[in-house]
């Protein structure tokens, strides 16, 4: 191992199993070393210093310490760029932020874009081959393009998987938070029914009177 500046490694994304950073998650780790807790050190490919694992510990040390600031690196050589993938795939699934399902069907798309067998993928996981088939049939749509893309969907619209995407519900399953949609309205009815909603805020009624003409053109199609 050795240290580096920070600023030498590469996000690459096509190589990372998660579908985004969680800013939140970054902002955690920079208070634990602001509290004096030194992190792991970061996993990189050593010919393209390409990240392999670390993506949220850069992140963190750049917000706190700048581009400049020096990180420890293991620094590691792949036959392949699906061996690469794989490694990714297996730091991110045993230690750290537990992958999401979401992140899971990101990664299963990833790996087969690069002809990576369902065995190869559940062991990078950690999970069984039937369990990479039933998010492959569950958790996947398509967006329509000429090629038909395939996406990972959030399980907040988990029941459009297997069906064509518009270009608007594609973005729109970028934003959801991941939560069933039984979550959200149980939510609001609870909000509602306990006289607990800001009836001051202006903006959240302007949102509720959208939601009530959404919801009275909805149900008159059941």
């Amino acid at each position: 191992m050795r240290k580096i500046r920070v600023s030498e490694v590469v996000l690459d994304f096509s190589i990372y199993p998660r579908a985004d950073v969680d800013s939140q998650h970054v902002h955690y780790m920079c208070e634990s070393m602001a509290a004096g807790h030194e992190l792991p050190p970061i996993v990189i490919d050593k010919p393209s210093k390409r990240v392999v694992d670390g993506f949220h510990r850069v992140r963190a040390v750049i917000r706190l310490y700048g581009k400049d600031a020096m990180i420890e690196v293991l620094e590691k050589q792949y036959a392949s760029e699906q061996d690469l993938l794989l490694d990714s795939g297996r730091y991110n699934s045993t230690h750290g932020r537990t992958l999401t399902q979401f992140d899971r069907a990101h990664f299963i798309l990833k790996a087969e874009a690069l002809g990576i067998s369902a065995e190869q993928i559940a062991s990078a996981l950690c999970i069984t081959v039937d369990r990479v088939g039933e998010l492959r049939a569950d958790r996947v749509g398509k967006l329509r393009t000429a090629g038909q893309m395939e996406i990972p969907l959030k399980r907040t619209i988990a029941h459009m998987a297997g069906k064509t995407l518009t270009k608007g519900q594609q973005e729109a399953n970028g934003k959801l938070s991941g939560m069933n949609q039984m979550f959200y309205a149980n939510q609001l009815i609870m909000l509602i029914e306990n006289e607990l909603l800001d009836k001051a805020n202006e903006q959240l009624m302007e949102k509720l009177q959208k939601l009530h003409e959404l919801l009275d053109d909805v149900l008159a199609k059941v």
